[in-house]
């Protein structure tokens, strides 16, 4: 069932400014513009702010966390045994 909003303001907000951005992945603005640069997020400019999508910044949050339980299955005692016996 798809859910109705009777008013504006209940919608979710789809997009987050520079600083909100900053605030929800805990990095710096710097940090943030380095993520910009490489296509790990989603934006555009309205005016002169840039707005980055939540839905973006939701995927780069699962893509870092895929990363990392790939590297901790490979740094597993176990993870390594299976890498090590796929090298022989």
């Amino acid at each position: 069932m798809q859910k109705t909003f009777d008013n504006l303001r209940d919608l979710p907000a789809l997009v987050a400014t520079v600083n909100e951005t900053m605030a929800a992945l805990k990095v710096g603005r710097a940090k943030l513009y380095e993520l910009l640069a490489a296509g790990e997020l989603e934006s555009y400019l309205q005016g002169s702010s840039r707005r980055i999508t939540w839905r973006s910044i939701a995927g780069y949050l699962e893509r870092r966390l895929e990363e990392e339980e790939a590297r901790r299955q490979n740094n597993s005692p176990r993870g390594r045994r299976a890498q090590e016996g796929l090298a022989r």
